[in-house]
């Protein structure tokens, strides 16, 4: 009996722990799930007002991005009240969505609610305006400070200096009416009389309730700035209605305002690319949500619209304009001899086989020559897009222009195509990472240290930013006591390093434009038997491998695949009759000992 007690009562015991052993695992796994959001993969957009054509514009972006890429995407208008978005953004971050895009009525007041999203894991992008004191996954925005300078400037040019004029200001608090009432008065303080700046909210009512205000008290005023056409088209009802001329520059190019300066009413406005900014944001945000990398920034480029081309803008906003070419695109690489370049070209084929698009790529094995009848087989071959990334930014120029010239849409990677208006530029900042790579040798060894440079080729875009990014540096602070071209090419790096070291014996650094240059320096370098800070450019695998092994000093990592990737996808962009930016810069990061693990 006691042995049947004994065996009940250890019974007891084993359940017991059992059961808090299945307790503490429900536990752990209940503080897990509040450390990790587990979210849906859909994205919130969480709008400023949808009582404005501009943001209408932005949400019809958004909804075809989101409906062409097959995701979820829940859009919410706060009706320009504060306290309802960020009402807005606890619902959507309760619907657990992945990515929230939101453009704030106030970028200080909402920074709380987005704070609280990042804090939950998850990802933000902020359109049209920032989201101030907080760091958001990107900003997609025009460049309004820009923007208010081109109007400003336009009304200077137009009635000459000291004139009297007005300035309608956009709702307090948001970015893009602080950014724009900057331009505004970076211009007008020094040229113009300003005789009022009024706050009129972005809305077309009381732009002109605050432009009759005005005008009684300032009957001559000669001109207005409106920081949007809203409060422009509103101005524009006050001044007719008091049987004045009055010159008004709006900002946004609204289909309103493109009529009243077709009209004659309207003297000229910024264009932005409002469908753009929604369907890059929606095209980013699936990004994050695949766990790609995104640039910070992506700008959208403004525009200034007149009399004189209203109606070239609106047949190219509008998409008009067919496509020649059977839907094919082109890419003339300058070299697949280099692992940058087949990373690039890797990137382009990525895109094209997910985006379902013909891509024929053609390598000109750094010969211009080649290249230039490569350009001219792909324009027989009848394709719509030519991607083109240059040998010669000089010498390819004219092939560039002969496909331009036979409608085919050009987009130039890495390096720049002179003297030819291309649709679109993908690159890097190759003068910031120079910048970047030479202050590293002046941290390193201090002023006045004597380096080398070996400098990509001739004539090559990346080659001139490059040597600039450099010498904006070095000139002032080291002893270059060699600059010599060795082609973008390791074994030419190798020849011209022999040759330097044995004219200078004491160089202690070298800055090699690419890092094959700059492996071929290091088998120089290691050959003679010195100790030289050698750093180079692009960041290829064996680069990054003679960092790891303590050989090189430091790289610019670029991102080739992700340059290849966009230059496709803007490329299906301009086939369907999209608009796209004229420049998309991808983001350059200095890669040393610290960071190359």
């Amino acid at each position: 009996m006691k042995n049947i007690k004994r065996f009940l009562a250890l019974a007891l015991v084993l359940v017991m722990m059992l059961s808090l052993t299945a307790c503490r695992i429900t536990i752990d796994g209940e503080n897990n799930s509040q450390k990790k959001k587990v979210t849906n993969g859909s994205i919130g957009l969480s709008i400023s007002t949808q009582n404005n054509p501009f943001f209408v514009s932005l949400a019809d972006g958004a909804k075809k991005a989101a409906k062409d890429l097959g995701v979820e995407i829940t859009v919410v208008d706060a009706g320009d009240d504060v306290t309802k978005q960020v009402a807005d953004i606890e619902d959507l971050i309760a619907k657990d969505v992945s990515v929230l895009i939101v453009n704030p009525v106030d970028s200080d007041a909402v920074s709380g609610a987005v704070q609280n999203a990042i804090d939950q894991g998850i990802k933000v992008i902020s359109v049209d305006r920032v989201v101030n004191g907080v760091t958001v996954d990107c900003e997609i925005a025009s460049d309004n400070v820009a923007g208010a300078e081109l109007a400003t400037q336009y009304i200077v040019d137009t009635l000459g200096e000291n004139v009297k004029v007005v300035e309608l200001q956009g709702t307090s608090g948001a970015s893009a009416a602080i950014d724009r009432g900057t331009g505004f008065h970076n211009i007008a303080d020094d040229k113009l009389d300003v005789v009022a700046s009024q706050v009129a909210n972005f809305d077309r009512t009381e732009g002109m309730s605050v432009m009759e205000n005005i005008l009684q008290a300032n009957p001559d005023v000669k001109a207005v700035f409106a920081a949007n056409d809203e409060m422009a088209l509103g101005a524009l009802e006050a001044i007719s209605g008091a049987g004045k001329d009055v010159m008004v520059v709006g900002f946004d190019a609204t289909d309103d305002a493109l009529a009243a300066i077709r009209e004659g009413r309207m003297a000229a406005t910024i264009a932005q690319q409002p469908e753009l900014i929604g369907y890059t944001a929606v095209e980013n945000a699936v990004k994050l949500i695949e766990g790609e990398t995104i640039p910070a920034s992506i700008p959208v480029e403004v525009t200034l619209v007149t009399a004189e081309n209203v109606d070239t803008y609106a047949a190219a906003s509008t998409g008009s304009g067919e496509i020649v070419g059977n839907g094919g695109i082109g890419l003339s690489v300058s070299t697949q001899n280099n692992p940058f370049f087949v990373t690039l070209a890797d990137g382009a084929k990525k895109a094209a086989d997910e985006l379902g698009v013909e891509l024929t790529v053609v390598d000109a094995g750094d010969d211009v020559t080649k290249q230039v009848a490569d350009i001219e087989d792909l324009l027989a071959k009848d394709i719509s897009v030519l991607i083109v990334n240059p040998v010669d930014s000089d010498a390819v120029s004219g092939a560039v222009q002969n496909a331009i010239d036979q409608g085919v849409k050009v987009i130039s990677v890495d390096r720049v195509v002179n003297g030819v208006e291309v649709d679109c530029q993908i690159a890097s900042d190759n003068v910031l990472g120079a910048e970047l790579a030479t202050q590293f040798i002046v941290d390193e060894l201090g002023e006045g240290a004597k380096v080398a440079e070996l400098q990509g080729t001739s004539g090559a875009s990346a080659a001139i930013d490059r040597g600039t990014g450099f010498h904006n540096i070095a000139d002032d602070k080291l002893d270059v006591v060699a600059s010599q071209v060795a082609d973008f090419d390791r074994t030419k790096g190798m020849t011209v390093m022999e040759n330097i070291l044995q004219a200078n014996p004491d160089v202690k650094a070298v800055f090699a434009a690419n890092d094959e240059m700059a492996l071929g320096a290091l088998e120089a370098i290691s050959g003679a038997g010195k100790d030289v800070v050698v750093v180079g450019f692009d960041a290829t695998d064996d680069a990054i491998a003679a960092i790891k092994e303590g050989r090189m000093a430091a790289t610019i990592a670029q991102q080739p695949d992700l340059i290849g990737y966009t230059s496709v996808e803007y490329a299906v962009k301009l086939i369907n009759g999209e608009s796209i930016p004229s420049s998309v810069p991808v983001e350059v990061t200095l890669i040393t000992i610290d960071n190359a693990q």
